[in-house]
């Protein structure tokens, strides 16, 4: 199982569930763009142009480690493919863990 983080509220929206279901938990941060989900024919860039506040990331320490207890072992990837978003995330939320 792979978990997701994205716009909630949608047709297409994935409820944000931090489950583990095998030696290694995997968590994928998409942003949440409501705008954009749902658009067709735009761009990843677009549609994933999202940058996480801190409160945003902050919500999902407790869920990744305890992931983290069950599974051993978690990855943390971030899809919010916009301009250096995932980058900035991804350093943030790995301070957050620290």
């Amino acid at each position: 199982m792979v978990c997701v983080d994205e716009p909630q509220g949608l047709k297409t929206s994935v409820p944000p569930v931090a489950e583990v279901t095998s030696p290694v938990g995997m968590v994928r941060f998409h942003g949440r763009n409501v705008d954009n989900w749902e658009k067709k024919r735009i761009s990843a860039e677009e549609r994933f142009n999202y940058l996480y506040g801190e409160e945003e990331l902050r919500t999902w320490v407790p869920k990744v480690r305890k992931m983290a207890e069950q599974a051993g072992k978690v990855h943390v990837i971030f899809k919010n493919k916009f301009r250096d978003y995932s980058v900035r995330n991804a350093r943030e939320f790995t301070e957050m863990l620290a």
